[in-house]
């Protein structure tokens, strides 16, 4: 049977284990009816630096099995994510967490399997351990991370990251799709796609991009890539624009290439494409055009390829991001009174 290790400490987030413990305990229900069986496959203890009660973000008293040092060896250990406070306070928290990230480097070193999501990967990424490793992280946190990180090829369109037997996750409910995943491995397919369901989990999201926001690739002091982030920008619909790019700049496509890798870890290709699919999102949102006019506004022609890859980015049909995402019109104009009248 599986065993997994939940590693807790004051202030962390509930819901960052409290999900996936949901999504495991619902797996051993589909479990037992399928093979008619008393015994339940994935068992889990929290342990934390004293084995004392520790109190979540939210105050939430929550009972802990153990201490690190005691825990019955697991399989997996998962590590609670935290609040972000500051640029400032986070180091702070960070350091004081040395005895986690003491017995994590040890857990990954015997071959266990890591996981860690959102505020949770800079623990993670502590260890010294993803050196030279891909990984991801919350997408609002990418700079920090990569400033701090230098060394981790941070890939932060990703949802899910495997790095040999670490796993990082970014924000929102990627922790109950690392827990599909743990139920594929140990359960298979059938259980793991049963309780997607009677959890509500798209398993098919794979990747932040839907909440990326460009913005964040923005902050750098590299004036060859702004220059080429703004020339793109307004040239993006015109055909062949990174050739043209490149003669505008006077360098060689290898030069903006290694760059733009360097700067904000994706080739120029890649960031057009992301730029093209950003603003059809924003127009998607603010706008009442037509789908083929906002394909050709951002600079594609087939209406069929243009929907494939903004679906593939983002995990929604373009009707669909827009039917999730777009703003009411009607709460812009709305009387305050009414609009109070219906809180």
């Amino acid at each position: 049977m599986p065993s997994i290790a939940i590693a807790v400490h004051d202030g962390c987030r509930l819901s960052s284990f409290s999900n996936v413990l949901d999504m495991l305990d619902i797996a051993n229900l589909q479990w037992k009816k399928r093979y008619d069986t008393a015994d339940t496959l994935f068992r889990w203890q929290l342990v934390s630096r004293d084995g004392r009660p520790i109190r979540t973000a939210t105050s939430v008293r929550i009972a802990v099995d153990t201490t690190f040092q005691d825990a019955e060896p697991a399989d997996v250990v998962l590590v609670a994510a935290s609040p972000y406070s500051n640029k400032q306070e986070f180091p702070e928290f960070l350091n004081k967490q040395r005895p986690l990230i003491n017995w994590l480097k040890s857990q990954a070193q015997n071959g266990k399997t890591i996981i860690s999501s959102c505020t949770a990967t800079f623990l993670l990424a502590e260890t010294g351990l993803l050196h030279g490793k891909p990984a991801t992280t919350t997408w609002w946190l990418a700079d920090l991370f990569r400033s701090r990180y230098p060394s981790i090829a941070l890939d932060v369109e990703q949802l899910i990251v495997k790095a040999d037997n670490m796993i990082t996750g970014g924000a929102g409910n990627t922790d109950s799709l690392i827990a599909l995943r743990l139920i594929e491995k140990y359960m298979g397919q059938q259980i793991a796609s049963l309780t997607s369901k009677l959890m509500l989990v798209d398993s098919n999201h794979v990747e932040q991009t839907p909440y990326l926001t460009l913005q964040q690739q923005l902050n750098h002091n590299d004036s060859l890539v702004a220059d080429a982030q703004t020339w793109l920008q307004i040239h993006m619909k015109e055909p062949g624009a990174l050739e043209k790019l490149a003669a505008h700049l006077g360098v060689s496509s290898r030069t903006l290439i290694r760059r733009f890798k360097q700067v904000i870890s994706v080739t120029p290709n890649r960031y057009l494409q992301n730029l093209r699919i950003d603003t059809a999102k924003r127009l998607l949102e603010t706008s009442g055009g037509s789908i083929e006019s906002i394909m050709l506004q951002v600079g594609y022609n087939d209406l069929s390829s243009f929907s494939r890859l903004f679906q593939k980015k983002t995990g929604l049909t373009p009707r669909a991001y827009r039917a999730r995402f777009q703003s009411s019109p009607d709460n812009n104009t709305e009387p305050n009174n009414l609009a109070a009248q219906r809180l």
